[in-house]
C-alpha cells in the first residue's frame, strides 16, 4: 500500500488528480491499467538479446501506456506492423494493432530505439493532455516540511518554485503558454514534466507523481 503524503491543512479537503505516493512495493493496481498506448518501436525479431534462431523469434511491440506511463511490451496482430509514435487502443474492443499484453517492462529493457523515441511522444501525450498537467503547476502541495511538489521537477529549485506559487494566488493558470507568460523564467514548463515522468519510469524515486512506480526487477 501506498502512504498519502501530508497536505496543506487549508487545501487537505481540496480534490487534485496528483497523489504524491512514496514508493513502497511496485504493483499492478486497477488503477495503472491502460487503455491506450503509444507506440514507442517494433522489433520484427523480438529483443536484441534473444538468441534463439532467427525462425523462432516473434515480433514484440515496446510501447508506453498514455494513463499512468506504463512500460508495456505487447504482441503484435499477426500480419499487422504498427507505425511508431502512433497512439493505439489495447483495452477490450476491437483490435487495431495489438493482439494482447505480453509484459510490463522496466526502463532498462526500452530498446535503443525506443528509449530515443520516448521523449518525442512524451512530449505529445503531455500537450494532449495539456490541462492534466497545468493542474498539477495550479495545485502545487507540500510534500515535507521542507519541499514542495514542484521541486520534484527537474530544473525547478526554491526561487522558481516561489515565483510559480506567487503566481498561482493571483490566478491559476490557464495552459502552459499563460504559464510562460507570466512566469518568464520557466521557459519550457513541458520539458520539466517530461524529465520527470522518464525519472520516475527508471525507478528508486521517493515520491511517485506522474507515473507508475516501476514493477520490480525480475530475479
Amino acid at each position: 500500500m501506498t502512504d498519502e503524503l501530508p497536505r496543506d491543512r487549508k487545501n487537505a479537503s481540496s480534490a487534485s488528480s496528483f497523489e504524491h505516493k512514496k514508493h513502497v512495493r511496485p504493483k499492478q493496481e486497477s488503477g495503472e491499467r491502460e487503455e491506450w498506448v503509444w507506440i514507442l518501436d517494433y522489433l520484427p525479431y523480438g529483443k536484441e538479446d534473444d538468441l534463439r534462431p532467427v525462425y523462432q523469434k516473434k515480433p514484440l511491440i515496446q510501447s508506453l501506456g498514455d494513463n499512468k506511463f506504463v512500460l508495456l511490451e505487447l504482441i503484435p496482430v499477426e500480419g499487422k506492423v504498427p507505425p511508431v509514435h502512433i497512439k493505439t487502443h489495447i483495452g477490450p474492443g476491437e483490435k487495431e494493432y495489438v493482439d494482447r499484453v505480453k509484459a510490463r517492462i522496466m526502463y532498462d529493457e526500452l530498446s535503443r530505439g525506443a528509449k530515443l523515441e520516448l521523449p518525442l511522444v512524451l512530449a505529445d501525450a503531455v500537450k494532449a493532455q495539456e490541462a492534466r498537467f497545468i493542474k498539477f503547476y495550479n495545485d502545487a502541495q507540500p510534500v515535507s516540511m521542507r519541499q514542495n511538489s514542484l521541486e520534484l521537477l527537474p530544473g525547478i529549485g526554491k526561487k522558481l518554485m516561489l515565483d510559480i506559487l506567487a503566481e498561482t494566488k493571483k490566478k491559476p493558470f490557464d495552459n502552459f503558454e499563460d504559464l510562460k507568460k507570466r512566469v518568464p523564467p520557466l521557459r519550457d514548463p513541458e520539458k520539466h514534466i517530461i524529465d520527470r515522468i522518464i525519472e520516475e519510469m527508471k525507478g528508486g524515486q521517493k515520491y511517485y507523481v506522474f507515473a507508475a512506480p516501476p514493477k520490480m526487477k525480475r530475479e
